[in-house]
C-alpha cells in the first residue's frame, strides 16, 4: 500500500497590515481597540496592561512562533521555549516574522530551557513540538507544571493528546491549518491560511477552550470551537499523508496540486488512507469552511486544485517533512502520519 512504502521511504498570512514595518513592537505597546474584527488586517493598537494568562509555548519553531506573534501583539503575555540558536537569535534581534513580503521585527520573550523559567500558576502551554517528541516534552513538562495546568496539542497526527493525558488532566486538542517556514534561526515565515480548532480531550468544549479559542481570535486566527476535535484532527492527518510523497519528490504544495504527473498521486495516497480510516470506523470531520474529504479527493484528481505554483521559495508551502530533511535534522514525522494509515 502507499502509506506503508512512503513510511519505509522516509523511517495565509496574518501580519500583512500591522504597524511598525521594519521596527521593533513591544507587548507593552499594542493591543486590539474595542469593537474591532478579529482579523488582524482589522486592528488598530493603543498602550494596554498585558492580561493575567501566560501562554508557553514549547517547541517553538516556525508554527509556534508564528501563534506566539499572534498572541503578544494582542498583550498576553507569552514565553516562547525553543532550540538554542532560535532563542539566541530572537533574543539579540526579535523574533523576525515574514508575511506576503513584509518583514516584522517582535521583542518576543524566548528561553531554550524550562529552568529559566518560573512557573506561574495564570500559565497555558501550548505544545508545537514534532509528534515523535511530545513523549519527552510531556515528561518534561510535567516536573515543572501541576497535572491541573491547561495544555493544548497544536500538532499535526494524533496520539499527542493521549500521551499528554498520561501526565496532565486538562488536556485540549488543536488543529493547526496553516503553514510556516523556518527560514533560519530567528526568522520564520507565515506562508498560507490561518486556521486553528480547539476542542476539550476526548471530546466536549468547556470554558478553557473558549478562553483559549478568544485569545486566538483576537491574534487573528480563524477559530473553530470543536465538542469533537479529534474527528477534525483525523482530516488534518489524511491530507498529511502527503508530506511524505512531496518530501521524496522536493516539491512545495502549490506546484503538487497543479501538475498532472503529482496530483494524481497525492489523491491516490489520501483516498487510500480515507478508506483505512473508515474501515477501521473512524470517520474524518473537515472544518466547517472545508470540503469534506472524498470532495476535496475528487477535486484533486480532477486538477481543479491547480493554482499558479511559479512562486518565490519564500512563497511557497513546503510539507514540514521536506523541511525536516532540509534542515537535515535526523528525524520527520512520517510514523506518525503514515504510519498511523499502516497501524
Amino acid at each position: 500500500m502507499l502509506g506503508r512504502r512512503l513510511a519505509r521511504r522516509l523511517a495565509l498570512p496574518i501580519f500583512s497590515h500591522l504597524p511598525f514595518e521594519g521596527g521593533i513592537i513591544h507587548s507593552h505597546d499594542v493591543a486590539p481597540l474595542r469593537g474591532m474584527g478579529n482579523s488582524l488586517e482589522d486592528l488598530s493598537y493603543h498602550s494596554i496592561t498585558l492580561t493575567m494568562a501566560r501562554y508557553i509555548i514549547y517547541g517553538a519553531g516556525a508554527i509556534g512562533s508564528i501563534l506566539g506573534a499572534g498572541l503578544y501583539h494582542t498583550g498576553q503575555d507569552v514565553v516562547l521555549v525553543g532550540r538554542g540558536r532560535h532563542v539566541e537569535a530572537i533574543r539579540r534581534h526579535g523574533l523576525q516574522l515574514r508575511a506576503e513580503g513584509r518583514l516584522r521585527r517582535i521583542k518576543i520573550n524566548a528561553v531554550d530551557n524550562l529552568s529559566k523559567l518560573k512557573p506561574k500558576a495564570e500559565d497555558r502551554l501550548m505544545l508545537t513540538v514534532k509528534a515523535q517528541h511530545t513523549a519527552d516534552a510531556a515528561r518534561t513538562l510535567a516536573t515543572v507544571y501541576l497535572p491541573t495546568t491547561p495544555i493544548v496539542a497544536l500538532q499535526n497526527a494524533i496520539r499527542n493528546e493521549g500521551i499528554l493525558a498520561t501526565r496532565f488532566q486538562c488536556v485540549y486538542g488543536g488543529l493547526v491549518e496553516f503553514s510556516g517556514n523556518f527560514l533560519e534561526p530567528g526568522i520564520v515565515e507565515h506562508t498560507r491560511n490561518n486556521l486553528v480548532a480547539i476542542g476539550k480531550f476526548p471530546q466536549g468544549f468547556d470554558s478553557v477552550a473558549d478562553t483559549l479559542a478568544t485569545d486566538l481570535e483576537k491574534a487573528g486566527f480563524r477559530v473553530e470551537r470543536s465538542e469533537n476535535v479529534m474527528d477534525i484532527k483525523w482530516w488534518k492527518l489524511v491530507l498529511n499523508t502527503n508530506n511524505a510523497l512531496l518530501a521524496l519528490l522536493g516539491c512545495w504544495l502549490q506546484k503538487g496540486q497543479s501538475d498532472p504527473e503529482i496530483y494524481p498521486l497525492m489523491a491516490d495516497v489520501m483516498e487510500e488512507s480515507l478508506r483505512v480510516l473508515q474501515r477501521a470506523g473512524i470517520h474524518p470531520q473537515a472544518p466547517g469552511e472545508f470540503p469534506p474529504l472524498d470532495l476535496a479527493i475528487e477535486k484533486l484528481r480532477a486538477g481543479e486544485m491547480s493554482c499558479d505554483y511559479d512562486l518565490p521559495p519564500e512563497e511557497r508551502t513546503y510539507p514540514s517533512t521536506w523541511q525536516d530533511l532540509q534542515l537535515k535534522r535526523g528525524y520527520t514525522e512520517v510514523e506518525f502520519l503514515n504510519g498511523e494509515i499502516e497501524r
